[in-house]
């Protein structure tokens, strides 16, 4: 067995959190119960999917629901996608720390974003509970190649910080497929001493902003797909 499968077996599903409401949220402080700014447009309760109970799948987000809800949204909005666990949310703006922007959902399960890089997760289960990555948000703002390296910290099944060290290559892949008029970028990571490998993959716009992604988030969620539906 490798390092990288030891440790995912230690991602227990005792303690797994539902992902919660896809409510539109306002924005917040404090300990203040998160409202609504564009109404209930869906509830997404995932709980059954992600602990492993039940056998229907959750309901889902669909595409005319996220696209109301960014015509109705005054903060910015991410629909998020884990195919792996078949659950998605829309997710939105609650504070701003810096570069860092921190979106939840109605139950305060959170996500928090450098200009789209994922930075760190709350409520999600197996949660990134920080990531450091050197001068990527530059790499992919100004669309450049270059190499990184890149630390990622998860909260195990039992409540202990598993560390990951990768070292990353960044490339410029041409004209993204998944946004018209954005440009395709790939961050291909390998983890110190083992054979594990993972790709995030980024469309950037004129601007230098990550509109949509694919991005690792841990041996339990494994990929997410990002989609900024409102800045």
């Amino acid at each position: 067995m490798t390092q990288v499968q030891r440790r995912t077996g230690r991602f227990g599903l005792g303690k797994l959190l539902a992902l919660g409401c896809a409510t539109l949220l306002a924005a917040c402080s404090g300990g203040e119960n998160l409202s609504s700014d564009a109404g209930s447009l869906v509830r997404d309760t995932f709980a059954n999917r992600l602990s492993g109970r039940g056998n229907s799948g959750p309901a889902r987000v669909t595409p005319e629901q996220a696209q109301q809800a960014a015509a109705q949204s005054t903060q910015p909005l991410v629909l998020i996608d884990f195919p792996r666990v078949g659950s998605n949310a829309l997710i939105l703006k609650i504070a701003q720390n810096g570069p860092v922007t921190t979106f939840a959902t109605a139950s305060r399960q959170t996500v928090s974003l450098e200009n789209g890089l994922a930075r760190g997760s709350r409520g999600l289960g197996g949660d990134l509970m920080s990531a450091s990555f050197g001068n990527l948000p530059s790499l992919i703002a100004n669309r450049r190649s270059g190499t990184i390296r890149r630390e990622m910290r998860f909260l195990d099944g039992e409540d202990i910080t598993v560390r990951f060290q990768f070292t990353c290559e960044v490339q410029v892949d041409g004209p993204s497929p998944v946004v018209k008029g954005t440009t395709a970028m790939i961050e291909t990571c390998k983890e110190d001493g083992t054979w594990f490998v993972f790709n995030n993959k980024y469309a950037v716009d004129g601007r230098g902003r990550v509109v949509a992604s694919e991005q690792w988030f841990g041996n339990r969620l494994g990929m997410a797909n990002l989609k900024h539906l409102r800045f």
